[in-house]
């Protein structure tokens, strides 16, 4: 075989007569590269470009057909013969690399052999990118007419589809096992654009040169990330305004309107101390009765506005109110987290006993897809259900003003499989067992402990119980995904520390670990305590402590508030807005009480400390 240069010269020489002279910049304006990028490819300087920048150039210049795999041919046999060159010491690096990070391999080969998948791990083999089918009139997006974040993702979708729209799979191969399938979905979600990070400029970086980009087209797209990561769409940050507005405004309202109760209960606290001789006649009276009516409908708007604003509504709706003022006809959403919904549930029933024209509809689809699913639009009619709070400096609770109520203590387990024959860790070895790159990977590690490997079985990115397993319990970020069936870990990254998989709701984990030998997680305590429908399910103790959920649990660190959310304040006479009212209601905690969930608004507090945020 000849050289690497000699057969990328004749590729390139073959590819310029095929061009018939059309100059680099009317190429640059029909294909979307840039002028330099065409430039660079006619003149054969620095890397191969792509067969997707090629293709490419040819479309735009008219040549198809024969022609098109003639082309093809010869850029395979550059590609090949730079493959010759170099991949050797790619593949010794690979074999090298103990902990399962290709991150300098791909540092230092990825210009030199870029057009390899990597589709084995051990043995290590790559093979040639899959050769995409394009669509017609191709032409690249520009990121940089991206005017917010949102719509940098629509471009990076369409990026995708540039490329001739390869599989998740293809793209994680692609980028050497930087980009797992999961990472890959959770990029091309349409609400990704909610979350923003240097990792996720890292992401978008190999997601680029996985769809083809050679290095100057690849800058465009991170700096354009870079650029509008922080500009919110502006129909969202409008609206964020105009409802703040609002919330300033009604909470004036509710405030002079507390100061003239508080003057007339100081009134009539006068008249009943001075004797019988002052008391009122039937006109006074009426007046009286007035008076407490409208109390008793400032109630409900001053708890909805207080809880609007962050407050708890004890105190103001903690007493008995009529069924009429806190029940709703119509349908209520509350979507979110599948750690609550046996607790949601039990809520519901009890609701609608009390409410019969009203209808709530549970939806347990995670605690970040519950608030993705918030908008202005539905604020009226839907409640996210999240487990702990959102962070103060989110864009959520920042610009889009989401008020956030503490409902319930809700206490989680860790939970292994009986197979495991361990009863009990310390967080300690509980820790250790979820380290990066150390740890034991065994369950004869332990005292008693089966001759089985251990397997972590977690939630996907973005869950609530993850996020306070994480922050609560281990103090650090879970290991790297290695695991697609929790039974083995995949080819590409079969050199990971330790087996471990995702699953995306609660019940997926607890099937998991109910079936498969070996494995650990974590999930709400009272389903995992169902003993008919997981009979192998055994919850864990942490230090000696076993799971409760308490206003007095300083000594057992798995245990969190659910927190109601809801985009601004719900407007007043809404279905959400009666829902959240009730819940202050001694019906409500005793509904609470019954699923073993305490409640955080009590009659005694505005609201108890657990369940304050930090």
């Amino acid at each position: 075989m000849d050289s690497y240069a000699d057969q990328k010269a004749e590729f390139i020489r073959d590819l310029v007569v095929r061009m018939g002279g059309i100059e680099a910049d009317v190429l640059a304006r029909r294909t979307g590269l840039l002028d330099a990028t065409v430039r660079a490819l006619l003149a054969g300087d620095g890397e191969l470009m792509s067969w997707e920048v090629v293709s490419a150039c040819l479309a735009a210049a008219g040549v198809d057909g024969v022609e098109v795999s003639e082309v093809r041919g010869r850029w395979a046999a550059a590609e090949a013969a730079r493959w010759e060159e170099w991949g050797g010491q790619l593949v010794g690096a690979f074999e090298r690399n103990g902990n399962g990070k290709p991150t300098k391999a791909i540092e230092t080969y990825r210009t030199k052999v870029p057009w390899r998948q990597l589709t084995e791990r051990y043995p290590v083999t790559f093979k040639p990118w899959t050769e995409p089918t394009f669509t017609v009139d191709r032409r690249l997006p520009d990121p940089s007419t991206a005017n917010d974040i949102r719509h940098f993702y629509v471009l990076l979708a369409e990026l995708r589809k540039w490329a001739g729209s390869p599989r998740q799979s293809e793209i994680e191969k692609r980028s050497w096992g930087t980009l797992p399938d999961a990472t890959i979905s959770a990029m091309l979600q349409k609400d990704r654009w909610r979350t923003t990070s240097d990792r996720e400029r890292t992401r978008v970086g190999h997601f680029a040169r996985a769809c083809g980009l050679p290095a100057a087209e690849i800058a465009r797209w991170v700096e354009a990330y870079e650029r509008v990561r922080h500009i919110l769409p502006t129909d969202d940050l409008a609206g964020a305004r105009a409802e703040g507005a609002e919330l300033r405004r009604r909470l004036a309202a509710v405030q002079t309107e507390a100061a003239e109760l508080r003057e007339r209960l100081a009134a009539a606290e006068s008249e009943r101390h001075a004797g019988p001789e002052a008391r009122p006649d039937t006109t006074t009276a009426t007046r009286r009765w007035r008076a407490g009516r409208r109390w008793s409908l400032s109630v409900a708007t001053a708890a909805v506005v207080v809880f609007a604003a962050g407050a708890g509504v004890g105190r103001l709706a903690g007493g008995a109110a009529s069924p009429g003022s806190l029940c709703f006809t119509g349908t209520l959403h509350l979507v979110g987290s599948t750690a609550f919904e046996r607790t949601a549930d039990i809520i519901r029933r009890g609701y609608e006993d009390r409410c019969p024209h009203a209808k709530i509809e549970v939806s347990a689809i995670g605690s970040n897809e519950g608030v993705r699913a918030l908008t202005a639009g539905n604020a009226a009619s839907t409640v996210a259900m999240h487990d702990g709070y959102l962070a103060p400096d989110s864009d959520e609770v920042r610009l889009r003003g989401f008020r956030g109520y503490p409902v319930a203590l809700v206490a989680f387990a860790v939970i292994a499989n009986r197979d495991t024959n361990v009863t009990g860790l310390s967080l300690r070895d509980l820790r250790s067992i979820y380290a990066q790159n150390t740890g034991p990977t065994d369950w004869n590690r332990f005292k008693g402990g089966a001759d089985l490997p251990i397997r972590l079985v977690s939630r996907t990115e973005g869950s609530g119980t993850r996020g306070i397993f994480e922050e609560h319990v281990l103090k650090g970020p879970e290991p790297d995904l290695s695991s697609s069936d929790c039974r083995r870990k995949d080819d590409l990254r079969v050199a990971l520390h330790v087996i471990r998989c995702e699953r995306s709701s609660q019940a997926q984990v607890l099937d998991t670990v109910d079936t498969v030998p070996g494995t650990i997680g974590y999930a709400e305590v009272h389903v995992a305590s169902d003993a008919r429908r997981y009979p192998n399910v055994r919850i864990l103790a942490l230090d000696g402590r076993t799971p409760t959920a308490s206003r007095a649990m300083d000594r057992y660190s798995f245990v969190a508030p659910e927190i109601f959310y809801t985009d601004g304040p719900p407007p007043n006479g809404s279905s959400a807005s009666a829902f959240l009212t009730f819940l202050a209601t001694d019906d409500a905690r005793r509904l609470l009480q019954q699923a073993g969930a305490p409640a955080c608004v009590t009659p005694a507090a505005l609201l108890s400390a657990p369940c304050q945020a930090n």
